[in-house]
C-alpha cells in the first residue's frame, strides 16, 4: 500500500468522526429544547391522575390478625398485613346469615378467615365489604 492510500483514510475517519460529533451535539441540544419549551401539564391533569393514584381496589384473602370497633388487621397466606378502615357503608357478609350485617366489627372475630374488598384513599385502606372466606366442601362430599 502507498502513503497516499494511508492518507485518505485517516481524512475519511476524521470527515466521519466530524459527522458522528454534530449528530450527536444537535440530538443533545434538540432535546435540550423540547424539554425548555414543553408545556407543564395542566392542574386538571394532574387532579385526576392524584385521584386515579389515590383510589385504588383492594383485595385481601387471609385471616384477621386484629379486630376493633373502626378497624380491622387481615394477614394473607404470604405474610402481608394490612389494616382496613371501618366505616359505617363497610358491608359485613357471613356464611350463616348471608346477609349484611350493620355491626361489621361485632361479626368478626381474631382468627377468622375472610376475604376483604375495599379501597385505597390517600393511603389508607378502606374495607368496602368483609365476608366469610367459605369453607371448601369435603372431598367425599355428596357420596
Amino acid at each position: 500500500m502507498s502513503g497516499r492510500h494511508r492518507t485518505r483514510a485517516a481524512k475519511s475517519n476524521l470527515l466521519i468522526g466530524s459527522i458522528a460529533a454534530s449528530v450527536g451535539v444537535s440530538s443533545v441540544l434538540a432535546a435540550a429544547i423540547v424539554e425548555m419549551v414543553s408545556p407543564e401539564p395542566s392542574a386538571a391533569a394532574n387532579e385526576g391522575a392524584m385521584r386515579v393514584a389515590q383510589d385504588q381496589p383492594l383485595t385481601q384473602e387471609g385471616r384477621l390478625v386484629a379486630v376493633s370497633s373502626d378497624s380491622i388487621t387481615a394477614q394473607s397466606a404470604d405474610g402481608m398485613t394490612r389494616t382496613y378502615a371501618i366505616t359505617p357503608n363497610t358491608a359485613g357478609i357471613t356464611e350463616t346469615s348471608g346477609n349484611q350485617t350493620t355491626t361489621t366489627a361485632a361479626t368478626f372475630a381474631i382468627n377468622d378467615q375472610v376475604i376483604v374488598v375495599g379501597t385505597l384513599k390517600g393511603g389508607t385502606a378502606v374495607a368496602t365489604a368483609i365476608t366469610d372466606k367459605p369453607t371448601p366442601a369435603p372431598m367425599d362430599y355428596g357420596v
